[in-house]
């Protein structure tokens, strides 16, 4: 089998030169160096934004904020580091164990940062008891199971959805709809005669006004 190169991308020389603008500056150059091997290992990205997070290193290389670091030195959104810092800190201390695989052993299968937040947000919930909640991390830490499949699986005992949010999504869709039909006969494309566009348009106005008296 052929072996295929990378695609480098913009941001990836970018991000190069930068670690070689800043070659003196260990602390920085790994940083940069993670940033870009971001997609291979995001668990040594967010251990290095977790230390620069915490030392305040941003400041000593002269960003106003932790924000404005990450997004015009390492091309990462605040919301995309936060994801990392908040995924990080849950490993850290409810799944050390995973950490320390992927620093002992460079073969070692890294659960993706989404089946992390799967797990993290459902320990916070606390809807799963303990039992599901192992299983849950067993399944994306050990298992490698992807966020997608682990919400097919799991969402429904690790989220689940009380009657009153049931109800309220639901009255929320008929509303929605009512309105949009409303909308649609009143339409002068949709050639409704206009004897049943008025009768319509009647019965959503009495249909949505019981519905806020209730």
């Amino acid at each position: 089998m052929s072996h295929v190169p990378a695609v480098e991308t913009k941001t990836d020389r970018v991000l190069e030169d930068r670690m070689l603008s800043f070659a003196g500056d260990e602390e920085r150059v790994e940083a940069l160096a993670r940033a870009r091997n971001f997609k291979r290992s995001w668990i040594e990205l967010a251990e290095t934004l977790a230390r620069v997070h915490e030392r305040n290193a941003w400041q000593r290389w002269g960003f106003p904020s932790f924000d404005a670091y990450c997004r015009n030195e390492l091309c990462l959104t605040p919301a995309t580091a936060g994801k990392l810092l908040g995924s990080f800190r849950f490993l850290r201390t409810s799944a050390p164990r995973v950490i320390e695989r992927v620093q002992n052993e460079p073969a070692a299968p890294v659960p993706s940062l989404r089946a992390v937040d799967f797990v993290a947000r459902a320990t916070e919930r606390g809807a799963a008891d303990q039992k599901m909640l192992g299983e849950i991390r067993r399944a994306a830490f050990d298992d490698g199971m992807e966020a997608p499949a682990l919400a097919r699986r799991y969402k429904s005992v690790a989220f689940p959805v009380s009657e009153a949010e049931r109800d309220d999504r639901v009255r929320a869709q008929v509303v929605a709809c009512a309105r949009r039909l409303a909308q649609l006969v009143a339409e002068p494309s949709a050639r409704v005669p206009r004897k049943a566009a008025s009768a319509v348009e009647e019965a959503v106005g009495l249909l949505l006004e019981e519905l806020d008296a209730e």
